[in-house]
């Protein structure tokens, strides 16, 4: 490596989201080769100074991070879901849709018209971050729990 250079070393922990798809890193604007796959890390090499970071998959993507690194110096950050209720918004999806399925004859007739209420509002969420907040899908940022990092 360089004398001019430091790295930065992502991190991509294991979530059930995009599990089959890789993340297409970007470095000061420039596309990198190495995709980071789901639940694997991959080292890039980066100029010394101010530098910015983003992960694409599909039409969304991160946030750019910025960070500076000294030559020589390794940078750990780390990329996760954007969608902090995910599975909070999924669970609660799926109660509504089992409980109107199976316990039909048992619920009142104003549960239709909350399941309505309860769909729309987590349905409005999963299309937030395809549509207005898909650059916030996935989440950048410094990776402090890595046993290196300092």
């Amino acid at each position: 490596m360089s004398e001019l250079f430091g790295r930065i070393l992502l991190e991509r922990k294991s979530e059930w989201m995009n599990r089959m798809k890789g993340y297409n890193v970007e470095l000061n604007g420039t596309a990198q080769e190495k995709k980071i796959m789901n639940g694997t890390s991959e080292e890039y090499q980066v100029p010394g100074g101010a530098n910015t970071i983003v992960c694409k998959v599909n039409w969304c993507k991160s946030n750019a991070y910025s960070f500076e690194v000294k030559p020589g110096e390794t940078v750990y950050l780390k990329v996760v879901s954007g969608m902090k209720f995910f599975w909070v918004a999924y669970a609660v999806l799926m109660i509504l849709l089992l409980g109107r399925t199976f316990l039909k004859q048992y619920l009142p007739p104003q549960f239709n018209i909350v399941m309505i209420v309860v769909s729309i509002f987590v349905l409005a969420y999963f299309l937030f971050y395809l549509t207005i907040g898909r650059d916030k899908y996935l989440k950048i940022e410094k990776d402090t729990n890595n046993i290196f990092a300092k």
